[in-house]
């Protein structure tokens, strides 16, 4: 059995490529992901609650979906979507969820949920993720298609604005989550469950297990099953910095958890930790030098919170006090990784060698 247990899910993602930037000169590229739904007809747009309309010119070969995508939670630019269609240059298919990234670089066995063999849809993901090499122990969910996500990238420009379609996982319920293994994982990850999945999960995780919770937006502003409930239960917190700036207990919650990372793209990251005087300390690292524009900015979180835990597994930390050296390279290793990962267009994470050798040159070139 692997020593790293991921509970997560794991879909498809259908990514646009569009040529412009979703944003405006001056603001901060999108990279936010919220629940969808269709309303079908002609061609495809995207409209926020307040009926902001983004329409997207499509490629010839576009296999769907067609119509209008409510994205909740999320507004678009006014200006963007005043400015006529977005060309799109391309499509693919690709593997995706966090449970499925986090399960790939760090080599864990990975407990998702997937719908019954009579669905197609289920039945592309199960072959994406043997094709990526993730042990998978999928949870059969009957009456229920995978998940999947309408993901819009404009590449070099940095945006990232997926519409989340849910399926299997928002029927999952916590007697389903558990792996039949009679010793303990050195890490647990929960990454994007709903807040009592996760609670249930992490509660439940036996020492000497590392406990790391990768959140969604939904599970910040929770406020039926709120993150502070069992911050007691997470012993490494991983978010980007309108997560983190989203949860009402964020004040309170480094003094419960021993280790909070924030990433903040292009800005760089920041770690919260209790230091070994006892007291919270805060660093924060630029991001890593890089020579050339991105190509996709999927799944950079999920390169940083993998490398920075798996230098923390290499070295032997233990939940408590992080040794300011440690923190420091491992933080390094991190930034490192998400600037590789940023040259990837498809599903997949750099090794240990990838990201030693870019901290040894000190930039991606």
């Amino acid at each position: 059995m692997s020593e790293v247990h991921v509970y997560g899910p794991a879909y498809l993602d259908r990514v646009l490529r569009i040529d412009r930037p979703l944003h405006t000169a001056g603001q901060q590229p999108v990279d936010r992901s919220a629940d969808g739904s269709l309303e079908p007809g002609p061609g495809l747009a995207l409209l926020d609650d307040a009926g902001t309309l983004l329409r997207i010119d499509l490629p010839q070969d576009w296999p769907g979906p067609f119509g209008v995508v409510r994205v909740r939670g999320i507004t678009l630019d006014r200006q963007t979507a005043g400015n006529g269609p977005i060309p799109s240059i391309g499509w693919h298919d690709d593997l995706g969820g966090m449970g499925a990234g986090y399960a790939s670089a760090l080599c864990g066995t990975l407990v998702c949920a997937l719908g019954p063999e009579t669905d197609s849809l289920s039945g592309d993901v199960l072959r994406m993720l043997k094709i990526s090499g993730i042990d998978a122990r999928p949870i059969q969910i009957s009456g229920k298609e995978a998940d999947w996500t309408l993901l819009i990238s404009s590449g070099p420009h940095g945006d990232k604005l997926a519409a989340g379609f849910r399926g299997c996982h928002a029927a999952l319920k916590p007697g389903d989550l558990w792996i039949d293994d009679d010793r303990p994982p050195r890490l647990t990850v929960v990454a994007g469950l709903p807040n009592p999945l996760s609670s249930f999960v992490l509660r439940d995780a036996n020492a000497p297990t590392i406990r790391v919770f990768a959140p969604a937006m939904r599970n910040m502003v929770d406020r039926a099953c709120p993150l502070a409930d069992f911050a007691g239960s997470i012993d490494i917190l991983a978010c980007n910095r309108l997560e983190w700036e989203s949860l009402a207990e964020s004040g309170s919650l480094p003094g419960l958890i021993p280790v909070v990372i924030v990433t903040d793209g292009p800005e760089g990251a920041q770690a919260i930790v209790r230091a070994e005087s006892g007291e919270v300390e805060s660093i924060r690292l630029p991001a890593f030098p890089r020579t050339h524009p991105p190509r996709d900015t999927n799944r950079a979180g999920e390169a940083f919170a993998s490398s920075f835990v798996r230098k923390l597994l290499a070295e032997g930390w233990t939940p408590g006090p992080v040794p300011l050296n440690l923190l420091r390279g491992a933080m390094l290793r991190a930034s490192a990784a998400a600037a590789l990962v940023l040259d990837r267009e498809r599903f997949g994470f750099p090794d240990t060698f990838e990201v030693e050798r870019a901290v040894a040159l000190g930039r991606v070139d």
